[in-house]
């Protein structure tokens, strides 16, 4: 019987380490890191260097309104992601990310997505 996919993704555990392009597209031949990207990281480690890396970039000035800007970053995607990988089904895309549907299509209107 084949595995259903939307419950697949509901088991996977978000802090569980996350392959490098290089490794999921299977270009490993050289050993090297394709970038200087870790090999594995979770997503919480992710953010935290794109965050280290965003308090470098501003050079002592002060930031506003972090935690807007950073779950509009992290957020917009996601939701692309998921109706993406659902086909565009919102349901299933709303369920994936255990949300209700019509909050779905109210943040993919927010967004621009639709």
């Amino acid at each position: 019987m084949p595995s259903d996919p939307i419950a697949e993704e509901k088991r996977v555990n978000p802090t569980r380490p996350l392959r490098a392009s290089a490794e999921r597209s299977g270009d490993l031949s050289s050993g090297a890191p394709s970038s200087s990207v870790p090999r594995e990281e979770t997503l919480e480690q992710s953010v935290l260097r794109s965050l280290d890396r965003y308090f470098s970039d501003l050079d002592g000035a002060r930031p506003h309104a972090l935690h807007e800007l950073v779950m509009q970053a992290v957020e917009r995607p996601l939701l692309k992601f998921a109706v993406d990988r659902c086909a565009g089904n919102q349901s299933a895309a709303a369920d994936l990310l255990g949300i209700n549907r019509n909050t779905l299509r109210r943040k993919l209107v927010d967004y621009g997505l639709l």
